[in-house]
């Protein structure tokens, strides 16, 4: 798939520029509010400080300044505001309404509502550090239109939102200065954020219409004589493998960007003895990540056992394992993330360990734009939220059903551990049906359409699930969703017809039902929020995709010809791919290709294999350009691991038209690739190798302070998509733009839709060298 941003927030998100040190003493609170709603609001309320009043300064010039620990220099870019807002950004909830802009050198925020939280009208700046132990002075000018009380804070930009310093202050008509002097006790935060809280005060005061104008933000480090300097884990090893292991005849790789080494490596056991030499090819560019590297392959070492590769300078690799049984857990926790993801049940301690919880979300949602109601319990919760989305939702199921129709031998297990285990089912086809029994509520049974999403208004805070308690609400009903809908339900009444008769005939009424929809609103826009909401979007603009899938398998089914027609009509214009929510057409392609041969047009037939191969020969030819193997050609975007299992499933899907060997073994390097061949030097699955994401952006990992292992996290994202990648990876090659940080939402969240397409790829990996 592409890769775009998975989530729309309403903020505009503030750029950074440089970095600095800033802190604050730690204050006791003494009101403890609901905590942020979204991962860029800040939620925790701090003790009222009456701050040193002055009369405000002459303005001055800000000054900026290369070194991020220098005493006595401002590290807020634009606090003057002489670059209009550039720099800052403003978070808008909670019913607040506001303008801001700059005015005559200074920013103005005219503000119509101030909302139902402190924080549902704020202005922010991200972009500059907080070191432990550094004294700080944080200042800035204000003028209100009225009396009244508001907050300045710097706070963790993630999380608790916890304050640094956070200070309730009254203010008045009449430019002041504001300054607060302070000690940053806590441990150091290279990415905090800056807010100036203006909505309902903590008493609970509205104000209605009324403008503030402040200027000359500053965040100066005054003495850095007992600072602490903590620095980010380095994990990185110069010989970078498949943490996991290999299967004994599988291939195995390894890529080495030592330096002054000559071009041979060993293999060694546990008790250091030498058991394999070999010979490194290259140098290759490995351009993404701004490097020379070699390449090593060992595929003809058997034995079992856990080894280490090292290069003659004396680097050496993180453990790794040769074994028959080295993918049995990772292959069933990979699962078992979905089954944890579950809504509306208990997830137990066997089964959800420290993110165990009982029962959440299971009242009645509300249709938006009106006050009716509907039961849309059960689903999964799409990923680092508790939203539930109908194109994730769908992508994952699909996912396993293909997993289980293409490797059945791989998905026999009736004992995983499941709610369901024991019932005679393939538990991956029980998991798949407790998102389908959801995805039929979701269909509205007088038009047939169905329902975009199920969330609140606002994304909770970092809590557990049970504990997201706002009114739950339907989005309006979407042709992306309801296409994708009508494609899994006609293929679900085959799936399931021997399992369960009744909705096998139940999901095959609603697919056509929702198919009819389609055919009724083809000039249906792409879905947006409404106002209201800002959570997850996911729009997408053009629904051919799932239409022509949704065609493809009622027509496998039913032979009607009013879907060949469609089929026909599609394909005689183009061949759609894509692995993702957006770019379905692969799975249609899959449908197609499935089809018995008289109902196939072999024209069409070849015109569709002859572009598979085409684009797979594309992700083959970036594959053995690149150092690390890897399929992405330079392109790393937000969630690049599911472009990753993508690209692999397209040479998959090539692999059955000839040159089977070449795109198969790029395919299964993309295993080892996201196992921790890659420029990181991680494992992008929590809980596995040795260096492996511990602070998913995931609220369960989040609010138990705990590791859900078998989750696929988003991996590198050279965009620098959220405020701690900004902050931190400024100039970093794209293939390395990645943190193990919970704040990097845009390197690190976890979703649904990241974990089934590895299922998959693994599936095959694992079927392959069985």
């Amino acid at each position: 798939m592409f890769m775009c941003m998975k989530k729309l927030f309403a903020i505009v998100m503030a750029v950074t520029v440089t970095a600095g040190l800033c802190g604050c003493t730690k204050q006791e609170t003494v009101v403890t509010p609901e905590p942020a709603v979204t991962e860029e609001a800040a939620a925790e309320v701090t003790e009222e400080v009456t701050p040193e009043v002055t009369e405000a300064p002459e303005k001055e010039e800000s000054k900026e300044d290369e070194d991020p620990i220098k005493v006595g220099v401002n590290m807020i870019v634009n606090g003057d505001f002489s670059n209009g807002t550039e720099n800052w950004g403003t978070y808008i909830s909670h019913g607040g309404q506001a303008e801001f802009t700059e005015k005559d050198g200074q920013a103005e925020v005219k503000i119509t509502k101030d909302g139902s939280e402190d924080y549902a009208v704020q202005i922010f700046y991200d972009g500059f550090r907080l070191d432990q132990n550094g004294v700080y002075e944080f200042s800035f000018d204000l003028d209100s239109s009225i009396a009244r009380n508001m907050e300045a804070r710097l706070q963790q930009n993630g999380g608790s939102y916890h304050a640094y310093c956070g200070n309730y202050f009254d203010v008045e008509p009449g430019m002041n200065h504001y300054s607060w002097e302070f000690t940053m006790e806590d441990e150091t935060d290279v990415a905090p954020r800056l807010c100036l809280n203006m909505g309902k005060t903590k008493g609970g005061t509205t104000y209605g219409e009324h403008t503030i104008i402040f200027d000359n933000v500053s965040v100066v480090l005054k003495d850095d004589s007992n600072i602490v300097r903590t620095e980010v884990e380095d994990v990185s090893k110069n010989v970078n493998l498949n943490q996991v292991g290999f299967l004994p005849n599988a291939r195995k790789t390894a890529v080495v960007r030592s330096e002054g080494i000559d071009q041979t490596f060993t293999l060694v056991d546990a008790s250091g003895k030498e058991v394999y030499n070999g010979k490194l090819t290259g140098p290759v560019d490995a351009e993404a990540a701004d490097e020379k590297v070699y390449q090593a392959d060992f595929s003809d070492f058997t034995t079992e056992g856990v080894y280490t590769m090292k290069v003659s300078n004396g680097d050496e690799s993180y453990p790794f394992t040769i074994g028959k049984d080295v993918y049995d857990d990772l292959l069933k926790d990979t699962l078992l993330m979905l089954t944890r993801q579950r809504c509306g049940i208990e997830i137990n301690e066997e089964l959800g360990g420290a993110a165990a919880h009982p029962v959440c979300h299971t009242g009645k949602a509300k249709i938006y734009g009106t006050n009716e109601y509907k039961d849309v319990t059960g689903g999964w919760h799409d990923a680092g939220d508790y939203g539930r989305y109908v194109v994730a939702g769908v992508t994952a199921a699909e996912d396993l059903l293909l997993a289980y129709r293409d490797y059945p031998d791989i998905w026999s297990a009736d004992d995983l551990g499941i709610p369901e285990s024991g019932n005679g089912v393939p538990d991956i086809l029980d998991e798949a049906k407790y998102e389908l029994d959801w995805l039929l509520k979701m269909q509205d049974e007088k038009t047939g359409g169905v329902y975009h999403k199920v969330t609140c208004l606002e994304f909770p805070g970092f809590v557990m699930p049970q504990e997201e308690t706002d009114e739950l609400v339907l989005s309006p009903i979407s042709n992306t969703a309801t296409g994708d809908f009508a494609a899994i339900m006609a293929q679900a009444s085959t799936v399931y017809a021997d399992i369960d008769p009744a909705f096998s005939k139940k999901a095959l009424e609603a697919s056509k039902k929702a198919y009819a929809y389609l055919e009724e609103h083809k000039s249906a826009t792409s879905f947006k929020n409404p106002p209201e909401i800002v959570t997850g979007e996911y729009p997408d603009g053009q629904f051919t995709d799932e239409m022509y899938w949704a065609a493809v398998e009622l027509y496998k089914i039913t032979g009607e010809e009013k879907y060949r027609t469609y089929i026909d009509d599609i394909l005689n214009m183009y061949i759609i791919h894509g692995f993702g929510w957006d770019k379905m057409g692969s799975y249609g392609n899959i449908a197609y290709m499935s089809l018995d041969a008289d109902k196939q047009d072999p024209e069409l037939l070849k015109k569709m294999t002859d572009e598979i191969n085409n684009t797979a020969a594309e992700y083959l030819a970036n594959c053995k350009a690149d150092g690390y193997m890897v399929d992405l050609g330079g392109s790393y975007n937000w969630g690049s691991n599911l472009s990753v299992c993508a690209f692999a499933r397209q040479m998959l899907l090539a692999s059955k038209n000839g040159n089977t060997d070449a795109y198969k073994q790029a395919a299964f390097d993309q295993v080892s690739y996201i196992l921790g061949q890659n420029a990181t030097s991680y494992c992008f699955v929590t809980g596995y190798g040795s260096a492996y994401a511990k602070n998913a952006h995931h609220r369960p990992s989040i609010a138990t302070e705990s590791v859900i292992p078998g989750m696929v996290i988003g991996g590198p994202n050279g965009n620098l998509e959220d405020p701690y990648a900004k902050s931190t990876m400024d100039g970093v090659p794209p293939a390395k733009c990645y943190a193990d940080n919970s704040q990097s939402y845009s390197t690190n969240e976890v979703t649904i839709y990241w974990n089934s397409p590895f299922v998959y790829l693994l599936s095959a990996y694992l079927n392959d060298n069985k």
